[in-house]
Parts: structure tokens; C-alpha cells; sequence
């Protein structure tokens, strides 16, 4: 299906940009990017007036909010379809979707504000950044995040709390997919591409790597979703920039 090229503004290493840019390749949609530092916050607002991004623009339109951006993505190209028409499954793909994005997404930013997952957190959130800005930010980054990990909630338990909750998590998805192909059975859905997108940025924290390790059935899903939505070839490292 030939459709008019969109363009995905984006932070690289946002996992909700993430989510957009796996529909897209999973589709075959060619789409350009446009990448915004922190420093390009001013910018996105101009866009969209929540001040948020992902934001997809398309054929004269803005489209914010990931869950919006792959309905729509969806809807646009159905010759890969990733929502079910079974009613039962489309509210556990929106029931695992929302789970993905509301709950997950602050472990992720409380597990990687720790001191010792801090640096990397710090190179992927300035990737986009040059300068005085960078050399000002870096030390920051970690306190930054924390505080909205804590006013989240999650990032004020004690860290063991955590990795046993995450832990928790992790056991839950590895037991559904030793039983399916995928979350919701045997086809791909925007359940495995929205909960897949947070796995790789939570791999990027020590600890919540070390708990997908355990796992086999969870991390062979992983693989045959990668396959299916990220470009042949992904370094390890880069599947949660490209």
C-alpha cells in the first residue's frame, strides 16, 4: 500500500517513539524522523501544545499520544494488521498496551536513575544535545528523572522492593508467552510491541537486564518480536534507538 511518507518527531530513546517506529517497520512504511534533544522542548510544544512527543505528522495532520499514533497507523495500512477483531482480545491488547505505558514506563525511569545505571541514562537522554548544555545536564540527569519516579510513586520504594516487583512482572510475561507465540496467542500485536519496547529500555538498567536473563521463554519472545519489527541487522545495543 504506497501512502504519503510520515515523519516522526521524536526522542531516540524514548520507548514510546519506539512503539511508532516498530509498527512502521513491521508495515514496511517508510517514515523520516526528526530527533529532538532536551533542549528541543520548546520546539515539540509548537507542535503539539501538551508539550509531548512522540508525534507522528502525516498528509497535513499531527497525530500525539503513542497509543493514538499506532491506532492510527492501524487504521492507515490494515495489510498487517496488529489489532485483533475479536473483541475479547482487543480490550487484553489495550488492557497490556496501557499496562506497558503507565506502569512498566516508571519502573524504567526508577530503575535507571540509580547511581550506577545513571551514566548510560545520561548518554541516552543527551544523545541529542551538544555543548554547555550537555556538560550542565549530565550530573543532573539521574536527581531530574528521580523526582518523577518519586512523584510517580515507585521510585520511592526501596530498590529491593522494586526488582522484586519487577521481577514479578517479568515471571508474569515469561508464563503467557511459554504458553503462545505472542501475548494474545499466535499473531503479533500492539500488546508485544508496546510491553517488547519497554523490555529494552529496562535491559538497559543492570538489574532489570540480570531478571530478563533468567527467563528464556521471556527472552525468546523478545527475539521473535524483534525479528519481526526492527530492521535486519540491529545491534543488541541499538534496538532501543533505532
Amino acid at each position: 500500500m504506497a501512502i504519503d511518507k510520515p515523519i516522526l518527531h521524536q526522542y531516540r530513546v524514548s520507548p514510546f517513539a519506539a512503539k511508532i517506529r516498530r509498527v512502521m517497520y513491521y508495515k514496511q512504511i517508510a517514515f523520516d524522523t526528526v530527533d529532538y534533544g532536551i533542549s528541543g522542548a520548546g520546539k515539540i510544544k509548537k507542535i503539539n501544545p501538551r508539550g509531548k512527543a512522540p508525534i507522528l505528522e502525516h498528509a497535513g495532520k499531527f497525530i500525539a499520544d503513542s497509543t493514538d499514533i499506532v491506532a492510527y497507523l492501524d487504521a492507515l495500512d490494515s495489510s498487517k494488521p496488529l489489532t485483533p477483531t475479536d473483541p475479547l482480545l482487543q480490550a487484553q491488547m489495550h488492557i497490556l498496551e496501557d499496562w506497558a505505558d503507565e506502569s512498566l514506563y516508571f519502573y524504567d525511569l526508577t530503575m535507571r536513575c540509580w547511581p550506577h545505571n545513571a551514566g548510560l541514562l545520561a548518554d541516552d537522554l543527551l544523545m541529542d544535545d551538544k555543548g554547555l548544555l550537555v556538560k550542565v545536564l549530565r550530573p543532573m540527569i539521574g536527581k531530574i528523572i528521580g523526582k518523577q519516579a518519586s512523584a510517580q510513586g515507585i521510585g520511592r520504594k526501596e530498590p529491593a522492593a522494586v526488582c522484586a516487583e519487577v521481577a514479578k512482572h517479568f515471571a508474569a510475561i515469561n508464563t503467557v508467552v511459554s504458553a503462545h507465540e505472542f501475548l494474545l496467542g499466535d499473531a503479533l500485536s500492539i500488546a508485544d510491541i508496546s510491553v517488547v519496547s519497554m523490555c529494552t529500555v529496562l535491559e538497559r538498567a543492570q538489574e532489570a537486564n540480570a531478571l530478563m536473563l533468567e527467563l528464556p521463554a521471556l527472552m525468546a519472545w523478545r527475539e521473535r518480536v524483534d525479528l519481526l519489527t526492527l530492521p535486519a541487522g540491529t545491534a543488541a545495543d541499538q534496538k532501543a534507538l533505532v
